[in-house]
């Protein structure tokens, strides 16, 4: 299950929880790129579907790394984070997201996402960022 989607990259991870629920995999360029992950056997509840944990999870570092990407990579943490569960996500599937940044200020930048598995629907997810800029 951990084989490259097709268009797909693996995404530098350097976050120690992140490596041990990734690999993420990413495509396109910075600002525009779409971030995925494959449901394993480590990913899902007792029902098989995706946990609520690992889809949070995911869309932190997703969400994380736009901000990152839009703030010429300067240092940020999560201020708040929101996800609305739509639908399970089941064991194989395809979990994508292209986050889209809604609003940035000089400390704060503001991201959401829908994420979908094979196409439907599964999450959406707000959040809100706080950036260490130098003095």
């Amino acid at each position: 299950m951990r084989a490259l989607p097709e268009g797909y990259v693996e995404a530098r991870l350097i976050d120690p929880f992140e490596l041990y629920v990734g690999p993420v995999f990413a495509r396109g360029d910075a600002g525009a790129r779409t971030y995925a992950f494959r449901v394993d056997e480590r990913h899902v509840n007792a029902r098989s579907g995706v946990h609520g944990g690992m889809l949070l999870t995911f869309a932190d570092c997703a969400l994380g790394q736009a901000v990152w990407d839009a703030t010429d990579n300067a240092p940020s943490v999560t201020l708040n984070m929101q996800g609305h569960f739509l639908k399970p996500a089941r064991l194989g599937a395809l979990v994508e997201v292209a986050p889209e940044l809604t609003h940035k200020t000089r400390g704060f930048v503001f991201a959401r996402g829908i994420f979908t598995a094979d196409g439907e629907p599964v999450m959406s997810a707000t959040s809100l960022w706080k950036l260490f800029l130098p003095r």
